[in-house]
């Protein structure tokens, strides 16, 4: 079968390699209907790298697909259910794991960085790693389960209210879908900080009602002239170090912070006595926890509209083509179909 495999230092390959089997009763075979390119991707594919990535890895975490073969102990999966798989295996007897933070798993195995994921024909997936499609919801939107997912778990830990100020850092795919789920919540003034022009008018057009731009303007004098003062809620959609920062600077007294962009390279210099004088809560979310099925759910619901992220559609063979576009900021989310 083709897959995209991680070579090292970078380098992504299709190749033609063996079809992968079942080896255990509870395990799936599927075959991956569509495939989404993720941010976390290029950070696995930067020189340094910003993410964890082993050569030799089929890459890709966020994808739908069809099952066609079942081991022996699976029962809920029955042949040609169509279903999205959330990529981050959990041992379940770790300490975290124990206590109820599978999401933060120590001995997790991670479809697309360390173990075989959906940039391929075929994959094999443990049927705890499945949930059923609901009938409707196309391929290419169902590929996006897995973000929303991740940015719903972030949405529940923040907790935003209808009547609060948020500002949204970012708006690549995560950050865009952070501005929907906001509208989605009833948040009547999001708005975002974003430098490039094709992401600020994507911002516009999933509903943030302002675009700023931090290199032209203030972002804190811009929320004192048209707020009246700082936001309730801050969301770091990128993971650069200046971003918390930045963040840190515009809260009000006893606001939030939810920090999702992920970059191992980067680092923040803050001043704790600023966190202290305001009493900010500083929230972080990594993968997702228990936040499949209520994902799943607004998939459902015509407000939702996630296909107005979605950019461009390529084949696996083009996907060089297609991180190029996306480091290049020339494309916000791009499908991958293997045939």
């Amino acid at each position: 079968m083709k897959a995209a495999v991680f070579k090292g230092n970078g380098i992504l390959s299709v190749e033609e390699v063996q079809t992968p089997k079942i080896r255990y009763p509870d395990e799936v075979l599927v075959r991956v209907k569509a495939a989404s390119i993720c941010g976390s991707d290029l950070h696995i594919l930067s020189v340094p790298p910003g993410q964890r990535g082993d050569p030799g890895t089929i890459m890709g975490h966020e994808f739908v697909a069809e099952i066609v073969k079942t081991g022996e102990a699976v029962t809920q999966f029955p042949v040609g259910m169509r279903v999205v798989i959330e990529p981050n295996i959990r041992c379940g007897i770790c300490p975290e794991c124990r206590s109820g933070r599978e999401n933060l798993c120590r001995n997790a195995q991670n479809m697309g960085q360390w173990r075989d994921g959906g940039f391929a024909e075929y994959c094999v997936v443990p049927q705890g790693q499945l949930h059923a499609v609901p009938k409707g919801i196309p391929d290419r939107v169902a590929a996006l389960a897995e973000p929303l997912a991740c940015v719903m778990n972030g949405m529940m830990r923040a907790n935003p209210m209808p009547h609060e100020k948020v500002m949204v850092f970012g708006a690549g795919a995560i950050g865009l879908i952070f501005i929907k789920l906001l509208k989605c919540f009833g948040v009547m003034n999001v708005a975002v900080c974003e430098m490039d022009q094709n992401r600020q008018r994507e911002a516009i057009k999933c509903g943030a009602d302002h675009v700023l731009n931090p290199a032209e303007v203030s972002v804190s004098d811009w929320m004192t002239e048209h707020w009246g003062e700082y936001c309730d809620l801050a969301v770091d959609a990128v993971g650069a170090g200046a971003v918390l920062e930045q963040a840190v600077d515009i809260m009000k007294c006893g606001g939030r912070i939810l920090v999702f962009g992920q970059n191992m390279t980067q680092r923040s210099t803050i001043r704790p006595g600023d966190i202290n004088q305001k009493e900010l809560t500083v929230y972080a979310t990594l993968s997702t926890k228990n936040s499949f099925p209520p994902a799943l759910e607004l998939m459902k619901h015509p407000a939702l509209k996630l296909e107005d992220i979605i950019s461009h559609e390529i084949c696996l063979t083009d996907i060089e083509k297609g991180i190029g576009m996306m480091r290049r900021k020339e494309a916000t989310k791009i499908i991958v179909y293997p045939e």
